[in-house]
């Protein structure tokens, strides 16, 4: 079982929010789940600038596309364009179904992906099966460095 992990949630939705934390902190595993709303946030978060510099880089990234400015396929593309953090697993949120979503996040190398369900309390159930593979049953890679 993993421990000691760093999951970055890049999600703009109060409610998500609490939700898949809760979840995921209902497992009771040794993780560390930092949140940013934005895109530029996350890119920061993992450049590790502007009030982020102290930032480790996640075990995983769990990246809703529908967020404020920009679409999260922009950061995904950068996580996978970087040397340093392309091993990253991403899995990609979204509550609107659209193949071609679909396909894009797939051609920009997202690990998985993964449509909202609309009932609030399955958000939190998905959010226990997405620890309960990634995080108990995946081996991730070693990120956590600074």
């Amino acid at each position: 079982m993993a421990k000691n992990l760093e999951i970055l949630l890049v999600e703009d939705n109060q409610t998500d929010i609490v939700l898949l934390k809760k979840g995921i902190e209902a497992e009771s595993l040794e993780v560390n789940i930092e949140v940013v709303e934005t895109v530029e946030e996350g890119i920061n978060y993992l450049r590790k600038e502007n009030g982020f510099e102290d930032a480790l880089n996640p075990n995983l990234i769990i990246l809703d596309l529908n967020l404020p400015k920009d679409s999260g396929l922009k950061l995904l593309e950068f996580v996978k364009a970087d040397s340093t953090l392309k091993t990253i697993p991403v899995i990609v949120l979204t509550s609107s179904f659209d193949e071609s979503r679909i396909d894009e996040s797939y051609q920009r190398h997202a690990s998985c992906f993964i449509n909202k369900p609309e009932n609030l309390s399955e958000l939190t159930n998905m959010s226990k099966s997405i620890v309960d593979f990634w995080l108990k049953v995946a081996i991730l890679p070693k990120n956590n460095s600074k």
